[in-house]
C-alpha cells in the first residue's frame, strides 16, 4: 500500500506545488508593506517574568478514557527560577462530546490559574503565554446550543458564586467543577453531563477573566496560527510572513475586539459570554507578527490592550534578551516540562493497574 502512496506523491508533486504557488501569488497585499525590518536590541532588565504552558493526553480503554493533564508557570526574578505547577490523572467516560474539548478546558483552567497564582505570589511584571488568549475566549462550549436558556441561567445562578469564591484563596489549584458534580447530578439529573461541561467552560472563562482583571501585562505568543486577519487569504498570515519576510522585524499592529459567534441553522450570529460579558467585550487586543532573530521562526504576538508601536518595540526588545533561537527561553522550558507523552500514559496506566483491553490489541 505504501508503494502506491509513494507513486501518487510523485505523480501529484508538481500539481500540489503549483497550487501552493498559485495561492501565494493570489495575495492582494504585498507582505513587505506590512513588515518593518528592525534589528532588536538585546534588552536587559530586572523585571520579574513568568511563562505558562499546559498539556494533556489520553488513552482509550473499552469503557473509559484515562487522561492526564498538567500546567506549569515558571517565574524568573532576582532570586532565580521559581515554579507554580499543577497536575491531575483521572478517568472519564466516552461522552458523545469530543473529549479533546473537555480536556482542553481542564488544561486551560490549570494554565490560567497557575499564572494567576504566580502573579499574586511573585509580583510578576510580565506574564507570557503559549497560544492565544483571544482564541481561548472565542472558543465556544460544545454544549452551548444543547442547553435551554433557562437551564443555563439556573446553572450559573447556583454555581457561579461558588466558583467566584474559590478565587479568593488559591492555596491549592484545582478544577472546582469536579467538587460540584454530585450537586449538579442532583439538581440537573437529565442533563448532568451537559451541565458539567457548561460549568467547566464557565470556570475556564472565569480563570481568564480574573487574570485579565488583575493584570494587562500579558504577552501571548503562538508558534503556529490559522488567523487570516491581515491578508484575508486561505493561507494563514503567519505562513505568508514566514515566506516573504526573513529579517528581524515586526508587522504593523492589527487591533481586534472580542465578540463570540454561535452557529445557528442559517448563519453565524453574535452571542454573549456566559459570564463577565461586558468586561470581555470591552477588551481590545493588539495582534502582530515578529521575528526576533534573522531567519528564525515568525511568531504571532497578542496583547490584551491597544498598544502603540513604541510599546511593541519595547516588549520585543525585552523578550529578545531572554530568548534562544528566536523564542523566549522560559516558554520553551515550560513547554518541555509539561509535555505528556504516550509512554507517560502507558506508565501511568501500569501504576494505576489498568488491565482492561483497549480494543486495539488485535490490530
Amino acid at each position: 500500500m505504501l508503494d502506491s502512496l509513494y507513486e501518487k506523491a510523485l505523480e501529484k508533486k508538481d500539481g500540489i506545488s503549483n497550487t501552493l504557488k498559485r495561492d501565494m501569488d493570489s495575495i492582494k497585499i504585498d507582505p513587505h508593506n506590512l513588515w518593518r525590518d528592525h534589528p532588536f536590541k538585546d534588552g536587559k532588565s530586572e523585571i520579574t517574568v513568568s511563562a505558562g504552558d499546559g498539556s494533556y493526553n489520553k488513552k482509550r480503554f473499552m469503557g473509559f478514557f484515562l487522561y492526564a493533564v498538567d500546567a506549569e508557570c515558571l517565574i524568573f526574578n532576582k532570586n532565580g527560577l521559581e515554579r507554580v505547577g499543577v497536575s491531575d490523572v483521572n478517568v472519564i467516560p466516552p461522552y458523545k462530546y469530543p473529549i479533546e474539548g473537555i480536556l482542553g478546558n481542564y488544561m486551560g483552567i490549570f494554565e490560567f490559574k497557575s499564572s494567576l497564582k504566580a502573579f499574586r505570589e511573585y509580583d510578576v511584571d510580565i506574564t507570557l503565554f503559549d497560544g492565544s488568549i483571544r482564541g481561548n475566549l472565542l472558543k465556544s462550549s460544545p454544549v452551548e446550543n444543547k442547553l435551554k436558556t433557562k437551564q443555563k441561567d439556573e446553572i450559573r445562578g447556583l454555581y457561579v458564586p461558588i466558583l467566584e469564591e474559590s478565587f479568593r484563596n488559591m492555596d491549592e489549584i484545582k478544577i472546582e467543577s469536579y467538587d460540584l458534580f454530585e450537586s449538579v447530578e442532583k439538581n440537573f439529573p437529565a442533563i448532568k453531563i451537559e451541565a458539567m461541561i457548561y460549568l467547566e467552560n464557565i470556570e475556564r472563562l472565569m480563570s481568564i477573566g480574573k487574570l485579565l482583571k488583575e493584570t494587562k501585562n500579558i504577552v501571548a505568543i503562538s508558534k503556529t496560527s490559522i488567523a487570516t486577519d491581515y491578508f484575508k487569504s486561505n493561507i494563514p498570515d503567519i505562513a505568508i510572513f514566514e515566506e516573504f519576510c526573513k529579517k528581524q522585524g515586526y508587522t504593523d499592529p492589527c487591533y481586534l475586539d472580542v465578540q463570540p459567534f454561535y452557529q445557528s441553522p442559517e448563519k453565524a450570529v453574535k452571542g454573549d459570554f456566559p459570564i463577565m460579558d461586558e468586561f470581555f467585550k470591552s477588551l481590545n487586543f493588539t495582534v502582530f507578527y515578529a521575528r526576533l532573530e534573522d531567519f528564525k521562526n515568525v511568531l504571532k504576538f497578542e496583547l490584551p490592550y491597544r498598544a502603540s508601536e513604541e510599546e511593541i518595540i519595547k516588549i520585543l526588545e525585552g523578550l529578545k534578551g531572554g530568548s534562544a533561537e528566536g523564542y523566549p527561553y522560559l516558554l520553551k522550558k515550560a513547554h518541555n516540562d509539561v509535555v505528556i507523552s504516550k509512554s507517560d500514559l502507558e506508565r501511568l496506566s501500569n501504576i494505576i493497574g489498568f488491565l482492561e483491553k483497549s480494543g486495539r490489541e488485535m490490530l
